[in-house]
């Protein structure tokens, strides 16, 4: 019995540094950016451009309607930003990252509007009311090419869901139903392919310098008679600090840009977006 106990403790004692190197974290977590889990929420002030184009019947596409100058949506409007990294490894990691906006406004004056199969013209008592809403998740799988204490380039691939809705609506003021109430309303939901690169430099333990870039061109058929094509550009630039181990903040100008085409049978649809803005966030590190 003694010899067993004799055995087993032995065993403890020449195991135990094992089993203390195992829990020790690797040289890398202790860098800047070693963080294992990085999460932020951003409030997002950005300036936005909004274009759309809806065939008639016939698959005619008109001119490009602008939402902010035809028809009244506020051109600038706050917002959330959203987003969550895990580092997997020393060069291996996953983001996701969460966008939503959401706009509507009414107008009663200015120039007639054609969309689709009807034309909209504004008046006091028959005013256009419209909606513009974008939410946009993307998820990412990034690779560190370069990595060290100072700098990081990773590259990656990921997907961005694209998730558009936007319509017109008039209804006159009758007193008597039925009214001539006219609408037209679009959405689609489409996951497209992205392409990725992230540089970070840290300029000590709490600054590091933050730059990222996104890029998507495709074209694919959907069905035998439904087609997508698009681009998107996303960047993102500026500065973190972590104030304290586990809580940080940061500053960054973040710009997206998006040109997505939709053709399904004799009905075809433009969507141009553009917004751009400063986004002041906190973060949380684990």
């Amino acid at each position: 019995m003694m010899k067993k106990y004799g055995l087993l403790l032995a065993a403890i004692v020449l195991l135990s540094p094992l089993a203390a190197a195992a829990k020790e974290k690797p040289e890398w977590r202790s860098w800047p950016t070693g963080d294992r889990l990085f999460a932020s929420v951003a409030w997002f002030k950005p300036k936005l451009d909004t274009q759309v184009g809806i065939s008639n019947s016939a698959g005619n596409l008109g001119a490009l309607i602008n939402f902010e100058s035809s028809l009244g949506l506020a051109d600038s409007k706050s917002t959330g930003l959203a987003g969550i990294n895990w580092r997997i490894s020393k060069r291996n990691s996953l983001a996701f990252n969460y966008f939503k906006l959401d706009r509507s406004a009414t107008k009663g004056d200015g120039i007639s509007i054609t969309i689709g199969d009807e034309t909209f013209e504004p008046a006091a008592d028959f005013p256009i009311a419209s909606f513009f809403n974008i939410e946009a998740f993307d998820l990412l799988y990034s690779f560190s090419a370069i990595r060290n204490p100072k700098h990081e380039l990773a590259l990656g691939v990921g997907v961005s869901f694209q998730d558009l809705s936007f319509g017109l609506e008039q209804t006159p003021d009758c007193a008597v139903p039925p009214c001539d109430r006219k609408t037209e309303t679009f959405s689609s939901t489409a996951p497209l392919p992205t392409l990725n690169a992230r540089y970070q430099y840290a300029i000590n333990d709490k600054w590091i310098v933050v730059t990222n870039l996104g890029w998507l061109a495709v074209s694919a058929d959907l069905d035998s008679d439904e087609s997508l094509s698009g681009k998107i550009w996303n960047a993102e630039a500026g500065i973190r600090w972590k104030a304290w181990k586990n809580v940080g903040f940061s500053l960054l100008y973040n710009y997206f840009d998006v040109d997505v085409d939709y053709d399904k049978r004799n009905m075809k649809a433009t969507v141009v977006y553009e917004y751009q803005g400063p986004a002041l966030g906190i973060n949380a590190y684990f």
